[in-house]
């Protein structure tokens, strides 16, 4: 099992990580109450750890989004199913008139939908 801990000492596992993420999805209003909510969907968590993990959690996303940490390659052939990294971008895009590259196009389009939903792993969340 893995397990991290913050800095106010409490540790949280990957059980909790998922439940908190879940319950964060759940809960989209920006009141008072969200907090507690969550709080109630993350066993042995407290409000003010939940805000905590919630801030850390902010601090990764703007870590990511301003290039401070490489992101994985999803187009390495070894790492992909079936995804062939260079042909499937670029090349096969811009013919859409063919049947079969609009075939692909589609196919493509729907693996990086199912990529969306991909959990982080520990390594990305921190």
């Amino acid at each position: 099992m893995i397990v991290e801990e913050v800095s106010d000492g409490s540790v949280w596992s990957r059980e909790d990580d998922i439940a908190f993420e879940r319950a964060l999805a759940s809960y989209t209003d920006e009141s008072e109450e969200k907090w507690e909510k969550i709080a109630a969907d993350v066993p042995g968590k407290s409000v003010e750890q939940i805000k905590e993990h919630y801030e850390v959690l902010v601090e990764d996303v703007g870590r990511i989004e301003s290039g401070c940490v490489p992101l994985p390659d999803y187009g390495s052939p070894e790492g992909s199913s079936g995804h062939g990294g260079d042909d499937g971008g670029s090349g096969k895009k811009g013919g859409n008139s063919h049947a079969g590259e609009s075939n692909q196009g589609s196919k493509a389009k729907s693996e990086q939908e199912r990529r969306k939903g991909i959990a982080w792993t520990e390594d990305e969340h921190r």
